[in-house]
C-alpha cells in the first residue's frame, strides 16, 4: 500500500468523525454512557441506576438513567474518559469528544487491519488500499461509532485481529485478543468453538485446550471489579434480558405489527432460536474442508450472520461485526460489489428509519425543537391505518429493510457456507471495491 496516501486518508477519516463525533450521541446510549462514566469514576457501580441531573443540569438529564449492560471493561473507559475530561473542564462536549476518541481510534485500526489482511491474502495493494479507504469512510459505520457512540467497531476490531493472528500460528496472541472481543462485548464469543475446533484440526487437543484457558483468563480478568465491590445481582437478574424481547433489525421484528414483541409463554422459544442455528451452522462448517485462512474468515461470517439473522434482538449497530467480514470475503472470492453494499446500506436505512438523526443532536439542540420536529413529521408522515396497527413511513421502511436483509443475509449465509474449500477467486473479477467509496 503508499504510505503517504493511506496516512492522508486515516487523518482525513479522524477529522471527519471526531467532528461529527463531538456534538453527536444516541439519545438514550449517549447519556447512559456519559452517567455510567460519572458514576464509576466515583467509585460506584455501572450497573445500578443513577441520577446525575444535579451535576450535568436537569435540562439534559432529567430522570435517573439505567446502569450499562455491557461487561466491564467499557464502563472504565468511559469512567477514564470522565476524567481526562469533565472532571478537569466541566463540559459536555470536551466529555463526549474524551469518549468518542476510542471509538474513533478503533474505526481507524479497524480499517487498517482489514487493509492488512487483503493484502496479506491478495498480495495486491491497490485493493488493500481501497478496502482500508472503503472502512474509512463507510456511512455506516461512521454514522453507527462515531456520531451515534457505539463501540462494536473495538470489539469487532480485536475479533479480526485473533482471526488473523490465528491463521499466522501465533495462538496465544489471538486468544488474548478474542478474550478482549468478548470483554468489550459478548457476540464474539459465539466464535469461540470456531477457533478451538481449527486449534484441534492444525494442532492438539492440548492446544486447543490452552486457548480455551486463556481466553477464558483474559474474560475473567475483566470482571475483576465485582471482586471491588461492584454488585453482581443486576446481571444476574437481567441475564436474559436480549431473549425475552423482539426488536432491533433482527427479522423477528416483522413480528411487531401483529402484536408480538416479546417472546414470551407459547412463543418463548424464539428467543433461544439462536442456538439451534448456531448449531447447524457449525454442522454444516464441520463438513468442509477449511483449508485456507479466508476459510477461516467465511466460517466466521457464516457464524456471524446465523446469529444475527435469529436473534430475537439485533441492535443496529452489531452488524459491525458482519460488515468486514463480507467485505474480507467478497474480495476473496470475487463476489459482486452488490453484497457489500446491502450489508452496510440496509442497516443504516434501517437506522434511519427507527430513530430520527436529529435526535443526535441533543447536546446542541433544545430537547423542545427536537420535539417539536419529530411531532410535525408525524403527522406529516402518517400513513392510512389497518386493522391491527397504524403504520407510519419508518414503520413500514424498517419492516422493508428487514425484509429485504432476511433475503439478503440467507443468501450471503449460503454463499459463505458453500464457499470454504473452494478456490480463491479474488484475481478473477474485477476488484469488489472499485470506486466504492
Amino acid at each position: 500500500m503508499e504510505t503517504s496516501r493511506i496516512r492522508y486518508s486515516i487523518l482525513l477519516s479522524a477529522g471527519i468523525q471526531l467532528a461529527l463525533g463531538a456534538f453527536t450521541a444516541h439519545p438514550y446510549d449517549g447519556r447512559v454512557f456519559f452517567t455510567v462514566g460519572y458514576s464509576v469514576a466515583h467509585g460506584n457501580s455501572p450497573y445500578v441506576p443513577a441520577d446525575v441531573s444535579s451535576v450535568f443540569g436537569r435540562a439534559l438529564f432529567p430522570e435517573a438513567y439505567p446502569g450499562i449492560g455491557y461487561p466491564p471493561p467499557w464502563s472504565l473507559i468511559l469512567a477514564l474518559s470522565y476524567l481526562l475530561s469533565y472532571n478537569l473542564f466541566p463540559n459536555l462536549i470536551l466529555y463526549n469528544i474524551a469518549i468518542k476518541t476510542p471509538i474513533v481510534a478503533g474505526n481507524l485500526l479497524l480499517a487498517v487491519l482489514v487493509g492488512r489482511i487483503v493484502l496479506f491474502d491478495t498480495s495486491n495493494a491497490a485493493l488493500a488500499e481501497n478496502a482500508t479507504r472503503f472502512m474509512l469512510f463507510n456511512p455506516y459505520v461512521i454514522y453507527t461509532t462515531a456520531i451515534w457512540g457505539q463501540f462494536d467497531t473495538l470489539s469487532a476490531l480485536l475479533m479480526l485481529f485473533a482471526i488473523l493472528e490465528l491463521t499466522r500460528g501465533k495462538r496465544r496472541l489471538s486468544a488474548t485478543a478474542l478474550g478482549g472481543a468478548i470483554a468489550l462485548k459478548l457476540i464474539p464469543i459465539v466464535l469461540l468453538p470456531l477457533m478451538i475446533l481449527r486449534e484441534k484440526k492444525h494442532g492438539t487437543c492440548l492446544h486447543a485446550l490452552k486457548y480455551s484457558v486463556c481466553v477464558a483468563a483474559v474474560v475473567g480478568f475483566s470482571f475483576v471489579p465485582f471482586l471491588l465491590g461492584w454488585s453482581i445481582n443486576p446481571i444476574i437478574d437481567n441475564w436474559n434480558v436480549h431473549f425475552v424481547r423482539i426488536g432491533g433489525f433482527s427479522p423477528m421484528n416483522l413480528l411487531i405489527p401483529f402484536g408480538i414483541s416479546s417472546p414470551a409463554n407459547e412463543l418463548s422459544f424464539l428467543g433461544y432460536l439462536w442456538l439451534p442455528s448456531l448449531i447447524l451452522i457449525y454442522y454444516l462448517l464441520l463438513r468442509r474442508p477449511a483449508i485456507r485462512s479466508s476459510d477461516v474468515v467465511l466460517s466466521a461470517l457464516a457464524i456471524m450472520l446465523g446469529v444475527s439473522l435469529t436473534r430475537s434482538w439485533v441492535s443496529e449497530q452489531n452488524l459491525n461485526f458482519v460488515l468486514p467480514l463480507v467485505l474480507l470475503a467478497s474480495i476473496s472470492q470475487g463476489w459482486p460489489r452488490k453484497w457489500v453494499t446491502a450489508t452496510w446500506v440496509l442497516p443504516l436505512l434501517f437506522t434511519l428509519f427507527h430513530s430520527s438523526p436529529l435526535g443526535m443532536l441533543f447536546l446542541v439542540v433544545p430537547q423542545q425543537l427536537i420535539n417539536h420536529v419529530h411531532a410535525r413529521l408525524q403527522l406529516m408522515f402518517h400513513a392510512v391505518s389497518l386493522d391491527m396497527f397504524q403504520p407510519d413511513v419508518g414503520s413500514i421502511g424498517r419492516i422493508l429493510t428487514t425484509i429485504a436483509w432476511l433475503i439478503v443475509g440467507l443468501m450471503l449465509l449460503r454463499k459463505s457456507i458453500r464457499s470454504i474449500g473452494g478456490p480463491s477467486r479474488a484475481g478473477k473479477s474485477d476488484p469488489v471495491l472499485r470506486n466504492c467509496v
